[in-house]
């Protein structure tokens, strides 16, 4: 008896395919979420690549510094960032650029993971990105009323919008 083997379509065409299907009523905003969380992912990716390249060679201090301050990733301030830091700079010899761009790549992977899980439908992703996405709200609003800038308010807005429509629209929490 010969069996048929069907070869499974590719992981990018399944992801593609997954986008382009349409589903309930409220799909366009999770499009909107899976196309922020992929592209917050890829630009993180980038920065922590560029930063480590560029860093070593002394190319991007002033621009890593600005990074720091508008992306709130200034190790200065925090007792608990400092102690990480030092922790870090004295088990594997880590530098400040070093430490961002790991904690970039760490939280691109944590965005990555949103998107793809969002993209294919898993209540898993709709939990992770409401846990997430909402535990740094209270630190975003903090900072907003601190120090605000344009980029600081729109990603608290935007952060606010994500975790409202999940947890309200797709009832994530109900019967907790």
């Amino acid at each position: 008896m010969a069996r048929a083997t069907l070869q499974r379509p590719h992981y990018f065409a399944r992801l593609w395919r997954e986008l382009g299907r349409m589903g309930g009523e409220h799909d366009a905003f999770i499009k909107v979420i899976i196309v922020e969380r992929i592209v917050k992912a890829v630009v993180l990716t980038a920065l922590a690549i560029g930063l480590l390249v560029a860093g070593h060679k002394g190319w991007l201090d002033s621009w890593a510094e600005y990074a720091q301050d508008q992306l709130n990733l200034n190790v200065g301030r925090g007792i608990i960032m400092q102690l990480l830091l030092r922790a870090l700079a004295y088990v594997a010899a880590f530098t400040h650029i070093n430490v961002i761009a790991v904690s970039a790549m760490a939280y691109a992977a944590l965005e990555a993971t949103e998107g793809v899980g969002l993209a294919m439908r898993r209540r898993w992703a709709e939990y992770l990105t409401v846990i997430a996405t909402g535990i740094l709200i209270p630190y975003e609003a903090y900072e907003v009323v601190i120090r605000p800038t344009l980029f600081k308010v729109g990603a608290l807005l935007l952060n606010l919008a994500v975790v409202g429509y999940l947890a309200y629209r797709k009832r994530l929490f109900v019967g907790i």
